[in-house]
């Protein structure tokens, strides 16, 4: 009788034993867990602040280059009303000068 209580003594312990590393185990794949959805979080903000500055610098980029086109396109406007002026003086000088074009 002696030994079976022992036995089972001994297993009971073992059976404590192997119940309580389980739950060490548990928690600590959650904190790992945890810690892996944190680290995500902050690569996620890293990825979204770079977006941003990206998506402001694209934006100063694109204002930088309508500024540049609406510049050229008024020099263009105005080199052909010059054009435009030299060519009406050219004729009225011919007109003018000989009576005929």
């Amino acid at each position: 009788m002696k030994r079976i209580l022992t036995v089972l003594t001994i297993a009971g312990l073992f059976v404590f034993t192997a119940c309580g590393s389980a739950e060490k185990k548990e928690s600590n794949t959650e904190q790992e867990a945890q810690e892996m959805m944190d680290e995500m979080d902050k690569k996620a903000e890293e990825v979204s602040e770079a977006a941003d500055e990206t998506a402001d610098e694209a934006e100063e980029a694109m204002e930088e280059a309508a500024d540049d086109a609406e510049e050229a396109m008024e020099e263009a406007g105005d080199a052909m009303e010059n054009a435009a002026d030299t060519a009406k003086s050219k004729a009225k000088e011919m007109t003018d000068g000989d009576g005929e074009m």
